[in-house]
């Protein structure tokens, strides 16, 4: 009995060894040496029809948080390839240091700037933040204020297994209505076709980790950068929409009325899959009485999708320039 005892000790540690991957045998030695911690990891997918300036796009973003450091790789085309090629965009941000890194793969070589005096690499999924909110410049003959707001948020009782999370849909319309100078009328209408998922323990763990980070960047920057979350209404169609009505809405207006989009946020849950379609018509700021605007089509149409978000056990060495980089500052 003693040596079957011995026999099944010994064979629970040589199982040790390979299920950790130790120097038991070396033949699976980490070629990482930096220290593993653990890492938000958000990845997303949005693809946009395109509106005025901006282009149609498809991206993916995976997104590597810490309390007090970011690397974001973004892609066009709807995946993500790691540091192969050069075609996809990193950014690394690190509070502890002050500074910022933006990888060039194909060079290898890593651009480096403070904290403070790096502007924000976008994607071609983001319109300048400004874009469209120039107080400046000739006053137009026509301005369009808000008249009437309406929103509703109904469960349409379907559900589904999507990225390994349990949603249910919800139909949600936001319909504004805009008058002209000499009362004429136009409507803006968003109709969101989203699921939301129950937040799990492994989600609000990573959300907690992220909500740190934008804490202390807001508190290194001198800012708040509340605006630019998510929420039922992306930012980035936030943006499209406020570019687009820059001729005939003021500033001050155009703020008031995307601050109605937070009344959008009745949801119950976390949205995994969103899809955003905006269309504006109407005779207001016509010259000759007729539809200005789009009718019933739609002006575009954006949709965003969460494959994933949990906490994961990655390298330190995911925070800062690769070795061989050549730093250029």
């Amino acid at each position: 009995m003693g040596q079957r005892r011995f026999f099944v000790r010994k064979a629970a540690g040589v199982a040790a060894c390979v299920l950790l991957a130790t120097a038991c045998t070396g033949l699976q030695k980490d070629p990482d040496p930096t220290p593993i911690n653990p890492t938000a990891v958000l990845e997303i997918q949005t693809a946009s029809t395109g509106l005025l300036d901006i282009a149609a796009f498809e991206n993916t973003t995976l997104a590597y948080t810490r309390p007090g450091m970011q690397r974001t790789e973004s892609r066009n085309g709807g995946t993500v390839a790691r540091l192969v090629d050069g075609e996809t965009m990193v950014r690394i941000e690190r509070l502890d240091r002050k500074l910022v890194w933006t990888l060039d793969a194909k060079n290898k070589q890593a651009v480096e700037c403070p904290l403070r005096g790096c502007s924000r690499a976008g994607t071609k999924s983001a319109a300048p933040r400004n874009a469209g909110n120039d107080e400046k410049g000739a006053e137009p003959a026509c301005r369009l204020r808000v008249a009437t707001t309406a929103i509703s948020v109904e469960p349409t009782g379907q559900k589904r297994k999507l990225d390994g999370f349990d949603t249910e849909q919800y139909d949600v319309r936001w319909i504004v209505t805009f008058r002209d100078n000499a009362q004429r009328k136009s409507t803006s209408t968003v109709s969101i076709d989203t699921w939301v998922a129950a937040a799990t323990p492994e989600w609000n763990n990573a959300a907690t980790i992220e909500k740190t980070w934008d804490r202390a960047r807001d508190k290194a920057l001198g800012g708040d950068t509340d605006s630019e979350r998510q929420g039922l209404l992306p930012a980035e169609v936030a943006r499209m929409m406020s570019g687009y009505l820059a001729t005939n809405v003021s500033p001050t207006d155009r703020a008031n009325f995307l601050a109605g989009a937070k009344k959008l946020d009745k949801v119950k849950g976390v949205p995994i899959l969103t899809i955003v379609k905006w269309s504006f018509s109407g005779e207001a700021c016509s010259t000759d009485g007729t539809t200005k605007h789009t009718g019933d089509a739609n002006l575009f149409t954006f949709t965003s999708e969460i494959k994933s978000h949990r906490v994961e056990a990655r390298h330190d060495s995911l925070f800062a320039p690769p070795g061989d980089y050549k730093i250029k500052r």
